[in-house]
């Protein structure tokens, strides 16, 4: 199954909509209202326990694969549960099932509303955990399974390397084994790409980045000038971006990773970069040296290297959330002013506060860090979380765009 989901403002239009387009039907939900104008009066009751929410609408499509044969029961129950692993445990809600298309799929229309508290459903990574509840119930329901988003952009291990893995892990875990299983090279390297795209760089920082790690970056142009793709090359081992994932060719950096490149004031220092990898490094070491004569000790070095990692996720984390504050269960992140700020929640200790230098590109501390290793891999663990969050959200604003201008063309 694949699923869409949009928040919206207004309940009746979107009512009007589902019930009006060819072959709808109105087949389930936990409301009593039998029309668009019964169910629009309907969820505002709802509307009327928080009146300050402005996009109290919650519309999810899910369309079924063409060999998968469902009657309006199982759709029914198929609905129930997905949104009860969404959260909307409490929520009004109705099913539309539509046969307009080529494709089976429902509409559900729902209250962002809680019944029980009046507050909102919480909506961190909801395209994440969708995403999540779908591949269940496919499995439940005996479904085709459909790969998701990140499967699709980024290849996966061989079956072979899937085995090692799970005969590796098998073995540490029975105590035959001392360490337990390594990633594969694939896997370190595409975290190390993930790692260096997550606040969108220019294709110069990003292929700089790489380098600093020990990747070696290939890019060739053609005659006329044109990128021709991009290769990477970590451990005596060669992968072409098209080996990775879709998200990890040229053209795929551009598109999934939001890596900025600009040819004319870009390919010059491209090849400079690839020319002569380690003076660029050296050199840059060097500039970092010059620019924080504060770190003049091991563990100083340490923290600047965990803020360089940690600020640009907490940077994208915030925007993810589309707030200048994230409270988690471990830590706090928040802007103060144009500085960013971590805390231990536990503790209250302050782990870091760091301000971004625009013209140096790249992240300051203003005070000293103190963060663990441990909290830095913590941090690097949600990119991924991160990169979904925040293509949701341009999916959603492409779409806002095209029915806006959809509108203005009636």
């Amino acid at each position: 199954m694949i699923g869409k989901q949009i928040k919206g403002r207004g309940f009746r239009g979107l009512l009007d909509y589902l019930q009006s387009s060819q072959e709808s039907r109105l087949i389930g939900g936990n409301m009593s209202g039998r029309n668009a104008l019964e169910l629009s009066r309907e969820f505002k009751v709802s509307r009327q326990l928080n009146p300050e929410v402005e996009r109290a609408v919650y519309h999810v499509s899910l369309s079924a694969a063409k060999d998968d044969q469902l009657d309006d029961y199982q759709w029914c129950d198929i609905a129930e549960k997905y949104m009860e692993r969404m959260g909307f445990d409490c929520n009004q809600y109705t099913i539309f099932r539509h046969a307009n298309t080529d494709d089976d799929h429902i509409h559900i229309v729902a209250s962002r509303i809680r019944l029980d508290t009046g507050k909102v459903v919480h909506d961190s990574w909801d395209y994440v955990r969708s995403e999540k509840v779908l591949r269940e119930l496919e499995k439940e329901y005996e479904l085709v399974q459909v790969a998701g988003s990140r499967e699709k952009l980024a290849r996966t291990p061989t079956t072979g390397q899937v085995r090692r893995i799970k005969r590796e892990q098998s073995e540490y875990e029975r105590g035959e084994r001392e360490n337990p299983p390594q990633r594969t090279i694939k896997q370190r390297l595409q975290e190390l790409i993930d790692n260096a795209t997550i606040d969108k760089p220019t294709m110069p920082q990003f292929i700089e980045r790489l380098q600093q790690h020990g990747v070696e970056v290939r890019h060739g142009l053609t005659r006329n000038g044109k990128s021709k793709g991009i290769s990477y090359a970590i451990d005596g081992q060669h992968f072409s971006g098209t080996h990775l994932g879709a998200a990890y060719t040229f053209p795929g950096l551009q598109k999934h990773k939001s890596v900025d490149y600009q040819p004319q004031r870009d390919d010059a220092l491209i090849l400079q970069l690839l020319a002569n990898p380690v003076k660029q490094i050296q050199s840059h070491q060097q500039s970092l040296s010059n620019n924080h004569t504060n770190v003049d000790s091991e563990e100083e070095q340490i923290q600047f290297e965990h803020t360089q990692t940690v600020a640009p996720i907490l940077a994208s984390l915030l925007k993810a959330v589309d707030s200048n504050r994230f409270e988690g269960n471990q830590h706090t992140a928040y802007w103060d002013e144009n500085q960013l700020v971590l805390m231990r929640n536990n503790d209250g200790v302050q782990l870091m506060r760091a301000s971004y230098n625009s013209q140096k590109s790249h992240w300051e501390s203003v005070e000293r860090s103190q963060m663990t290793t441990e909290e830095v891999q913590h941090f690097q663990q949600l990119i991924p979380k991160i990169q979904s969050r925040l293509d949701s959200l341009q999916q959603e604003k492409q779409r806002s765009l095209k029915n806006r201008s959809q509108g203005l063309s009636r």
